[in-house]
């Protein structure tokens, strides 16, 4: 029997420059350097978690 995959679908969002400066000083600040994906994904599970929504 086959390990459960988590199905991933592409989400396209439009974003300013200034958004993207900051999301990238975050992934900046991160220890491993993140993909911008990556660290996006982060902080929506991260507020998601914080505002108990969801799981």
């Amino acid at each position: 029997m086959s390990a459960k995959r988590d199905v991933m679908e592409p989400q396209m969002v439009r974003m300013s420059a200034e958004l993207l400066a900051r999301i990238d000083e975050a992934r900046r600040q991160a220890p491993d350097l993140p993909t911008r994906p990556e660290i996006i994904r982060r902080m929506i599970t991260e507020w998601l978690d914080q505002h108990e929504i969801g799981e």
